[in-house]
């Protein structure tokens, strides 16, 4: 064989390798092709699906931030209306003393409050002989003559014609009056610290309404 049948041989040999390699070379970018479209596609999904968990995830966060904060907020103004409270009540018992030391603060007489005490009591206890029970200053100027006119104060508010005695032990509340039935061992304590105490809890929505406007 001449070497110019050689030389076609080899080149007939070569167009074909070329052909096949640039067929395969098609084929590969094709299926590379088809391969990143599948991909892309698989990201964007996966992509969207990170996305959507991620704003859910965030959504749910935002509430469970908001929910608390509104808890914290809630809790602080709580805290503020329960400390403005308790502060109005140490002045109320402020006053109290001033007015029981005093016998007289603005428009209120102790004399009077202190016998209402003693004649309220005296309606809850069904006994003729009742004990006053007062603390050390007012024991001291508790005269006779206003045991009588406490007795007829009594009188008028129950229509029994009660007996009234001071206790020989003094008290250590502010003011006000423990009113006790001796012959049942049972008592009214009227004392100023109670009546407040007593009065605190029925009025606390009014005195934060007070503080806080109707928005409590």
């Amino acid at each position: 064989m001449s070497d110019k049948g050689v030389e076609n041989i080899i080149a007939h040999i070569e167009t074909k390798a070329e052909t096949e390699i640039s067929e395969l070379l098609s084929k590969a970018r094709e299926e590379a092709e088809n391969i990143k479209n599948v991909a892309d596609q698989e990201a964007e999904v996966e992509s969207e699906k990170i996305l959507s968990n991620a704003k859910r995830s965030a959504s749910l966060e935002g509430q469970r931030i908001l929910a608390e904060t509104k808890i914290q907020v809630r809790r602080k103004m709580m805290d503020s209306q329960e400390k403005a409270i308790s502060k109005s009540f140490d002045e109320a018992k402020n006053v109290l003393r001033k007015l029981a030391e005093n016998g007289k603060q603005d428009r209120f007489v102790y004399k009077d409050i202190l016998f209402d005490l003693i004649a309220s009591g005296s309606e809850i206890l069904d006994g003729d002989n009742l004990e006053l029970a007062l603390n050390k200053d007012d024991s001291k100027t508790f005269t006779n003559a206003m045991l009588e006119e406490a007795r007829n104060l009594v009188k008028e508010r129950t229509g029994r014609d009660v007996h009234l005695s001071l206790s020989k032990e003094p008290m250590t509340f502010l003011g006000g009056v423990v009113v006790r039935d001796t012959e049942k061992a049972v008592e009214v304590d009227n004392s100023l610290e109670t009546r407040l105490n007593r009065l605190r809890e029925s009025i606390r929505v009014d005195v934060a309404k007070i503080l806080f406007g109707e928005n409590i």
